[in-house]
């Protein structure tokens, strides 16, 4: 697996031996003492959940990129610096389905690793932050940036596989929401 080797602040080498001052996990450098933090990547997730034939149905997209590519997934993905997690996911809904975002209501968090050689061993982590939130009209999606399609399905069978075990995890969380919070009919939003 790759690791970060070199500051980012003035390129010297990065030092794993010597003791960071702000605590374990730090990458300090052995030049300008700049310490490099090693934070899971922030990301969110969007679960629009609607009654369909009865059922209530889960929005979900397929991946078409790696890692996990054609497997199932939540729409969304990372949050850009600074930037603030409802804005990203509605970013991310606009981005790759087309779609604008109301009502998003924090639902769960959870945290992956990312199982790919190309990505540092510093950066392998992600926490997502899981909204449910509704997509206003019922205009056609239309999948793009890196999502393959886009279906729904009974909330009570997804497809298999769902690429992100946190994405299952969040699923089931969603479930046990729902017996609280009643789903929107066809066309809400």
């Amino acid at each position: 697996m790759k690791r970060y080797a070199f500051c980012p602040v003035c390129g010297a080498r990065l030092d794993r031996e010597r003791p960071a001052v702000s605590g374990p996990g730090m990458l300090p450098c052995s030049a300008c003492g700049f310490e490099f933090w090693q934070n899971s990547k922030p990301a969110v997730g969007a679960f629009v959940v609607r009654t369909i034939d009865g059922r209530p149905s889960v929005l979900l997209t397929r991946r078409g990129i790696e890692p996990h590519k054609g497997t199932w997934d939540t729409p969304g993905g990372y949050l850009k610096n600074g930037e603030h997690p409802e804005e990203g996911l509605a970013r991310e809904l606009r981005e790759e389905l087309g779609a604008a975002i109301v009502r998003p209501r924090l639902l769960t968090v959870s945290i992956d690793e990312y199982p790919r050689e190309d990505v540092a061993e510093e950066a392998r982590f992600v926490l997502t932050l899981f909204y449910r939130c509704d997509i206003r009209g019922d205009a056609p999606l239309a999948p793009a940036d890196d999502v393959a399609e886009a279906a729904w399905f009974p909330l009570d069978e997804p497809p298999p596989p769902i690429g992100f075990p946190g994405a299952v995890s969040a699923l089931s969380f969603l479930r046990e929401s729902l017996r609280r919070d009643p789903v929107p009919g066809p066309g809400s939003g």
